[in-house]
């Protein structure tokens, strides 16, 4: 008998449309890429991470573009590279970022044919996010600098049999970024600072299929062609309840940016810094891998998944393609100085998320295996801080940041259910001599919880998550100066 698998509407399933199981709403930030450098879970607006140095988290990242008193200034503000004595070293030594994300279930469908399942348990967990920056004078006035990091991250890990699992199950995105820059002392009062980024970027996300729907959906076209009785389709399709598959996405890309900062003193009391981070553009490629499920009770629902799982199929293995742009951003930072022992810092930060407006997957044959709606918005951050020198070794910083999301409640999913957080932010520089220097630092990110009400744009595929997200972040970061070397 001839299977011919169309995937189309089925009435009996509520009017819901079956789309490829495995990317009909797949977040873009899940779809992104990763580092060697593992990055933790995201702990800025979207998927972006503010981990670059301890030095800035104590004091909840304000000032980030104005302060420039150790080499991590590089990432925020290559201008800043003038003001640093000498060659300088800064490395993370330990850095950490543990996220909790739990779901809260009030109302899910479970997917066709299929058990609800459990809420996911705690999504979360500790992840490590190492940096490293150089500078150097050639000059009196030229300094030049290297520094490595890990600027995007996503990661997100939910139990295997929750309710959600047809829409995520690991989420995972790594960055690393190599970022050679110089900086001119144009005079006393004005620097400025260019440098260029090359990112690497990898990305791994999987989730369940429901084969159950899928051959439901076949069970409709056979007995609509003549191929099966009407009065036989019951019987198979309950015979075919309860097959579950996965699938898996990998793909990875690089991409070019650049960065520029101009930094300036209106007084010896008032600093401004501005930057400029440009967006950076890739076209991941990457692989689609079904895993069908073992045993199928019947031969003509074998014969559906059989049909669906061949090359070009919409449950077929292959390679795939997205186009993704990491957003650009912008800082504006202040420094005042109110007396020999205390500054002030203050931050207003712009990141363009906008650009995120759709997730389209393309096969190699050029078809599009889904597309789906993200409409991200641009956000801003804000942030106030302070730093003490209690004595010539030990400086005191705190600080604390507003943080808003990019992410509609509309398009929100279990792969990246981002919300606004507030930063509450303490951390200390202990400088045991003039050639080297300790930051410690402790951050708490307060986060909103947030309505999920997703079903990946099929109930019958996908099942419908219904219910609220919670997550919090901590971070705790230490980091080494070590300066070598006079100007």
């Amino acid at each position: 008998m001839s299977t011919q698998f169309v995937f189309d509407s089925i009435p009996s399933l509520n009017e819901d449309r079956v789309m490829n199981p495995l990317c009909n709403r797949v977040s873009l930030a899940a779809l992104l890429a990763a580092t060697a450098i593992d990055p933790g879970t995201a702990d800025a607006s979207g998927f972006a991470l503010l981990e670059q140095s301890a030095s800035r988290l104590g004091t909840a990242f304000a000032g980030t573009a104005a302060v420039a008193d150790d080499a991590t200034t590089l990432f925020f503000n290559p201008a800043g590279m003038t003001q640093i004595e000498g060659n300088q070293l800064a490395a993370g030594l330990a850095s950490g970022i543990e996220i909790t994300s739990e779901f809260s279930n009030a109302g899910s469908t479970a997917a066709f044919g299929q058990p609800s399942g459990g809420t996911g348990g705690d999504a979360g967990g500790w992840n490590f996010v190492p940096g490293m920056y150089l500078t150097t004078p050639l000059t009196d006035d030229l300094t030049i600098g290297l520094g490595i990091n890990a600027p995007f991250g996503l990661q997100l890990v939910y139990e295997s049999g929750w309710v959600g699992r047809f829409q995520a199950l690991h989420s995972e995105i790594k960055t690393i970024n190599f970022n050679p820059s110089i900086a001119w002392q144009v005079n006393d009062r004005l620097s400025i600072g260019a440098g260029v980024s090359y990112q690497r970027l990898q990305a791994e996300l999987t989730n369940a299929v429901n084969y159950s729907a899928a051959v439901a959906q076949g069970v409709q076209q056979l007995v609509a062609l003549g191929q099966l009785p009407a009065t036989a389709a019951p019987a198979v399709i309950a015979a075919n309840l309860g097959l579950e598959g996965g699938a898996r996405v990998r793909g990875d890309d690089t991409g070019w940016g650049f960065n520029v900062g101009f930094l300036f003193d209106v007084s010896d009391a008032t600093r401004i810094g501005l930057a400029y981070r440009s967006a950076v553009e890739y076209d991941v490629g990457g692989t689609i891998h079904f895993t069908p499920p073992v045993a199928i009770p019947s031969a003509i629902g074998a014969g559906i998944v059989a049909a669906a799982s061949a090359t070009g199929a919409p449950l077929s293995s292959g390679p795939v393609s997205v186009d993704l742009q990491v957003p650009d951003s912008a800082i504006l930072s202040l420094r005042q100085s109110v007396s020999p022992k205390l500054a002030v810092l203050a931050d207003v930060a712009w990141t363009g998320w906008s650009s995120v407006q759709e997730l389209r997957v393309v096969r190699d044959s050029g078809v599009t295996a889904s597309v789906t709606p993200e409409r991200w918005r641009d956000v801003m951050r804000y942030a106030v801080g302070a730093t003490y020198e209690l004595n010539e070794e030990l400086t005191l910083r705190t600080g604390v940041a507003y943080d808003t999301t990019p992410v509609p409640d509309a398009t929100r999913t279990p792969r990246l259910p981002d919300t606004n957080r507030t930063w509450a932010a303490i951390g200390a520089r202990w400088q045991p001599s003039q050639a080297l220097a300790f930051d410690f630092a402790y951050a708490h990110l307060f986060s909103e919880t947030v309505p999920l009400n997703q079903n990946a744009g099929s109930t019958a595929a996908s099942g419908l998550l219904l219910g609220e997200q919670h997550s919090d972040i901590d971070i705790i970061s230490a980091q080494l100066t070590y300066r070598f070397g006079a100007r």
